[in-house]
């Protein structure tokens, strides 16, 4: 039905625009708003919830050049280049590939490399693929963490993780969408794309999505 990936064209570029979240979004917003941000977070939940979009939210705030109420501008260029991935101030690791000692090092090897005025965030995907020994590596600096770093862990399965690594976070949990607030997500984005979609397809994508904005989206495009 599209030609362009919906849910990446619809991707929360502010807080405000995370979906179905609000307890993490006030947390989150408050927190920075309020020059109280942590350094180490575990966002936990099913897939397509909004975990990846809101670490990169809070990677973007905190590095903006005039950020407002807790929310990035997504105007100046470091706003810019996070959307791009190109800030040298934000560093993505998929632990699901990247799960080894060798590869945990390196980041926190990079991690000590500090940079005036500024927050170096490294947002670690399926952190519960991590190996032991990675783990145990990452766990040693988030007991002392650099002052101008933040770790962001993202899991689809916390249960999996050391309790140890998840008592040097905070903890906060994503939930599946209610169906109202994603119906009428989906039906914003069906009028904004110009989409052609009646509402049996409307409804098939939502039983299809099972509560998760990404899968949803990508529904939508089948």
């Amino acid at each position: 039905m599209a030609t362009q990936s919906l849910y990446r064209r619809y991707r929360p570029r502010r807080f405000s625009e995370v979906k179905g979240q609000d307890h993490i979004v006030r947390a989150l917003r408050n927190s920075v708003a309020e020059g109280r941000e942590g350094q180490a977070y575990l966002f936990s939940g099913p897939r397509g919830t909004g975990k990846t979009s809101s670490a990169r939210i809070l990677a973007k705030v905190l590095n903006c050049e005039s950020p407002g109420a807790g929310e990035p501008c997504c105007e100046c260029e470091s706003c810019l280049a996070v959307e791009r991935g190109t800030s040298y101030d934000v560093h993505e690791l998929d632990a699901a590939s990247n799960n080894g000692v060798d590869a945990m090092r390196d980041l926190i090897e990079k991690a000590s490399l500090g940079t005036p005025g500024r927050h170096k965030v490294y947002i670690l995907d399926e952190v519960h693929m991590l190996s032991k020994a990675a783990e145990a590596a990452l766990l040693k600096t988030l007991e002392e963490p650099p002052p101008h770093v933040v770790f962001v862990l993202a899991t689809t399965d916390p249960q999996k993780m050391s309790d140890t690594i998840r008592s040097r976070t905070q903890h906060l949990q994503f939930h599946l969408l209610p169906a109202d607030t994603l119906q009428e997500h989906v039906r914003w984005v069906v009028e904004d794309a110009g989409l052609d979609v009646d509402d049996a397809a409307v409804d098939r994508v939502l039983s299809q999505g099972g509560g998760s904005a990404r899968d949803t989206l990508s529904a939508l495009e089948l």
